[in-house]
């Protein structure tokens, strides 16, 4: 994808999920945010806010954020990755607020919500109410991978965009099983969604939502999805925990 010569070029970033103060610690001279989750190999929950507030004095003297996954376990609660665990009920809903308060006050910079109907669309009412919340508390917000749950991306850009949502990870598959699509094939969903993206900013006059390929990104594949977008959402772990190779190779590709 092609971009004009005089559009101005977004500084790179790196998003890093950490589930542990060590990882934090790692981790974070390599990050631009840190998104601070429970238990990363279930794709992670809302973290301990004990976990929040170290991890926000970890990152105090360098570049990185604190970003708060907010996705409420409870007992009952379903474990699938899938539409029905996001879709929006009055105890889920009032789970998030609470957490979003909660990790405002643990020392968070922002925070990943996500809550779907359960037809498989953003639910623009929950998460308008969701985004309030958190700006109230000063607290930027972005849209979890469950974009990748929606099943209509290009309406999910468009709701996205109009809600005000900042950015929004996806690996460009449907559903949340990266290995199901070939590198050339996500490349091609993500780049479409970045096109979109900019087409839903043009019409709204606003700022291209940030599109952040995440899901099986490593150095070994950053060019390929540098060359969409300047962001990236990377675990950098091997054998469940965080590799300092990875860390390394990472960030010489994207220097």
């Amino acid at each position: 994808m092609q971009t004009s010569s005089n559009a101005p070029v977004s500084p790179r970033t790196l998003e890093i999920p950490i589930d542990s103060l060590e990882g934090a610690r790692l981790a974070a001279p390599f990050a631009t945010r840190l998104e601070v989750c429970h238990d990363l190999s279930t794709e992670g929950w809302t973290p301990r806010m004990e976990l929040v507030r170290a991890c926000r004095e970890v990152v105090e003297g360098t570049q990185a954020t604190i970003v708060a996954m907010i996705r409420p376990e409870f007992p009952g609660c379903r474990r699938e990755l899938d539409v029905a665990a996001f879709a929006t009920t009055p105890k889920l809903l009032d789970l998030c607020l609470r957490e979003i308060e909660a990790a405002a006050g643990a020392g968070a910079h922002s925070v990943g919500v996500s809550l779907l109907t359960p037809d498989g669309f953003v639910d623009m009412d929950a998460n308008a109410r969701l985004i309030a919340h958190a700006r109230g508390f000063g607290l930027v917000v972005a849209f979890l991978r469950t974009y990748d749950l929606l099943v209509d991306r290009e309406r999910g850009m468009r709701d996205l965009t109009a809600l005000g949502f900042t950015r929004f990870i996806t690996a460009g598959v449907l559903g949340w099983d990266a290995s199901v699509a070939t590198l050339d094939e996500r490349v091609a969903v993500v780049a479409r969604d970045v096109e979109n993206a900019a087409r839903e900013a043009k019409v709204r006059g606003c700022t291209p939502i940030e599109v952040i390929p995440g899901g099986g990104v490593r150095g070994s594949n950053a060019r390929r999805w540098l060359e969409l977008s300047p962001h990236l959402h990377a675990s950098c772990r091997r054998d469940g925990v965080i590799a300092l190779s990875e860390l390394e190779h990472l960030r010489d590709v994207m220097r």
